[in-house]
């Protein structure tokens, strides 16, 4: 039996890091950027051509009747909640399992977001914990359909239309995704997309919103522009006193980053087949070991974006080993493998205590003061101790890398069941 690598032994995975790398820089893409900086157009709106040319078949991919193209998905998301209205000291209510930036565009509002727990099975938000946190104060409801998995959108939308209550579909992770065949970004009032460049559809920095609502779209183009795009489009009579001036924030795309954005956009479907299918074949042969378990696609369910691979560590299976030690173990085989860097919210010290929320607008918090605690969010906590993560293969090549990672799992496993006593040495 061969010796661990941590023991002494030889690693197995003996190949240079990084494992994983993205994104692809490809031909089509410098072709196209040479080709506008060659030639960079003004469109009938008074922005650059290639912007519009890019939310026009963005809308058209998802069937919405507007795009805004924005610098990033975190001013995407910032434009949405103003264009909901949302203000001083309301709620809306978050997912706890995600990035911060679905709710930090919250605090410059003066709103309070208000964490959700989240499901065990893929660490999305759980609607039923949702309708407990509903108050008098909720005026929203995001949800973030993490690392490409679509949360359960129709129970969600019912409370949504139970409540009267909006709905605000972060995408970061999620690009094509889809829900019962309906894309992600869809079901709700507004769908914000990220495209920076850890994203699926890597364009360097930019972020992207869909909506059904010409007065969303048209109260999100006030909020994050001024110039021509403000003066062109704007119809709704409430609006037009900004047409020349906007309300000062400029958090227009760069129309470099449109052009690349415009060229993944092309390919975004070829994109999530092959890394779907590659990721499908590490959960394959991930069911070969006894001490992980990979992710879990519902049947309702089909992933896009999949930013990010997270299987689940078993630990009954290896003499109740700390997943700590594990990933140690794993990592001195040569395996690319870590717990998830950005931990739930509630962990972190701006959202676990509301006295920290004084840097809202106003400098106040007027609200009712409280302190969360690990014990609130029980899911969240369990998934954050038990979750592995690893790198999102994309290409059919990465199934060498994965075979050799699922070699390594075993000689693990094989060498901690056959020597009992050794946990305690490593």
């Amino acid at each position: 039996m061969d010796k661990l690598a941590i023991l002494g032994g030889d690693k197995l995975v003996d190949i240079p890091f990084p494992h994983f790398e993205w994104p692809p820089v490809l031909k089509n893409e410098i072709d196209a950027v040479v080709k506008y900086m060659e030639n960079p157009k003004i469109g009938k709106l008074g922005i650059p051509e290639i912007v519009e040319y890019f939310e026009d078949e963005f809308k058209r991919y998802h069937n919405t009747e507007y795009a805004l193209a924005l610098n990033s998905g975190t001013s995407a998301l910032h434009a949405a909640y103003y264009a909901l209205g949302i203000g001083s000291d309301d709620e809306v209510i978050v997912p706890n399992f995600t990035f911060p930036a679905t709710a930090l565009p919250l605090f410059p509002l003066g709103a309070i977001p208000v964490l959700c727990d989240c499901l065990k099975e893929n660490a999305n938000i759980d609607p039923l914990e949702i309708e407990k946190k509903i108050s008098l104060k909720t005026k929203a409801i995001a949800v973030t359909h993490l690392w490409g998995h679509p949360c359960d959108m129709e129970e969600i939308m019912n409370i949504s239309k139970k409540y009267n209550i909006p709905v605000i579909e972060d995408c970061a992770h999620s690009h094509g995704a889809k829900y019962n065949g309906k894309l992600v970004g869809t079901f709700g009032s507004i769908g914000c997309f990220s495209l920076d460049n850890q994203k699926l559809m890597a364009s360097g920095e930019a972020g992207i919103m869909i909506t059904n609502s010409r007065y969303l779209f048209e109260k999100a183009i006030i909020f994050s522009d001024f110039g021509g795009r403000v003066k062109n489009q704007l119809t709704i009579d409430e609006f037009k006193l900004f047409d020349e001036t906007g309300l000062g924030l400029k958090y227009r795309i760069h129309p470099l980053a449109a052009v690349i954005a415009n060229e993944k956009l092309k390919n975004l479907d070829k994109m999530n087949e092959e890394r779907v299918s590659t990721l499908d074949y590490f959960s394959k042969r991930l069911n070969e070991t006894e001490s992980i378990n990979p992710p879990v696609t519902k049947e309702n369910s089909s992933r896009g974006g999949y930013y990010g691979y997270k299987a689940i560590y078993k630990s009954d299976k290896l003499r109740a080993m700390g997943i700590e030690k594990f990933i140690r173990i794993l990592q001195a085989e040569g395996v690319d493998v870590r717990k998830t860097v950005t931990p739930p919210l509630h962990r972190t010290k701006l959202f676990s205590n509301s006295r920290n929320y004084k840097i809202s607008v106003n400098g106040q918090y007027s609200g009712k003061s409280f302190t969360l605690k690990p014990e609130d969010f029980p899911v969240s906590e369990w998934f954050q101790e038990n979750h592995l993560s690893f790198p999102t293969f994309s290409y059919r090549e990465n199934k060498k890398i994965i075979d050799l990672y699922i070699s390594a799992i075993k000689k693990v496993e094989d060498y901690i069941l056959a020597n009992t006593q050794i946990i305690e040495k490593i």
